[in-house]
């Protein structure tokens, strides 16, 4: 017997408040640089933002200001946004700062240096989150921070002796310590939480394939998760086997968040525009394949 083999996607094309608390692991990173030339510390700064590995906002340093970027962009929520703001405006402060005593311990102070601080919070596939810091000194790695000691690591390098002074520093200042951690592993991660969950919009939902308005079992169908798709969109899979000429009898089924949508089978590509309670774009493509 001929089949046909159907494939069901389904495209998440919604802005920021609609990403889903996928399975799978997330990620906020931001990454922030200050400059010092000649002994003098410039005084912006460039830092970039990045959700899931995609850029959601970026502080110009000519402009002076920081500004959304990516898919996200219009629908960015002006508490949230005004968050983001302050933290990166005290967050480029103190990197300023610590650059400028980083440059107080050398002797040689001629020259363009740079300190770039990559900080954030992942979450792992078993939910549990983890919070990170990293600094660079010239492009290369100064000191290795770990939430789990609340301390922080000295590689091995060139500039290891002036990384050791400075991580000295800090563990005298125990109470600095605790507190950055505590924006790290605290705030920063449950910042990441509330960016996703608030998102829950498209993975809160049921992709599945009717024969004759019930459902097909299981294990007649495949299915993928939900992916990045590299552009700010999200997308999943759902495939069936249909014997040649009852395709009629085939309907894909779409429930998300209580909106429900049935999609026929018909020849070729079809696209379909859906948009269910909250502010969601989705298309379904059905594929279909002759084996």
């Amino acid at each position: 017997m001929r089949l046909l083999r159907v494939l069901m996607f389904l495209f998440d094309v919604t802005l920021l408040p609609l990403l889903g608390f996928t399975a799978g692991s997330h990620s906020l990173h931001y990454s922030l640089t200050v400059l010092c030339q000649d002994g003098f510390v410039q005084p912006s700064f460039s830092a970039e933002g990045r959700l899931d590995g995609q850029a959601f906002l970026h502080y110009d340093r000519g402009k002076g200001r920081a500004e959304p970027q990516g898919p996200w962009a219009e629908d960015f929520a002006a508490e949230m946004w005004d968050t983001e703001i302050k933290d990166l405006t005290e967050n480029g402060r103190d990197l300023r700062q610590l650059l400028a005593e980083t440059m107080s311990l050398q002797e040689d102070k001629g020259g363009l240096h740079s300190l770039q601080e990559t900080v954030g919070c992942e979450i792992r596939e078993d939910g549990q989150a983890r919070g990170f810091r990293s600094i660079c000194y010239d492009g290369k790695l100064f000191l290795s921070c770990h939430p789990e000691t609340h301390g922080c690591r000295v590689p091995q390098s060139l500039d290891q002796t002036l990384a050791m002074e400075i991580k000295k520093s800090w563990d005298t200042d125990g109470f600095q310590s605790k507190h950055y951690w505590a924006h790290v592993q605290g705030e920063l991660c449950a910042r990441l939480r509330s960016y996703v969950e608030s998102r829950m919009g498209f993975t809160d939902r049921t992709v599945a394939w009717l024969q004759d308005e019930d459902p097909v079992s299981q294990d007649a169908q495949q299915s993928g998760g939900v992916l990045p798709d590299g552009n700010g969109t999200y997308w999943t899979w759902v495939t069936v086997n249909i014997p040649q000429g009852e395709k009629q009898r085939f309907t894909c089924h779409v429930d998300h968040s209580g909106n429900h949508s049935a999609h026929p089978v018909s020849s070729g590509n079809t696209l379909m525009h859906w948009s269910p309670w909250l502010t969601l774009a989705a298309v379904v493509v059905c594929i279909f394949i002759m084996f």
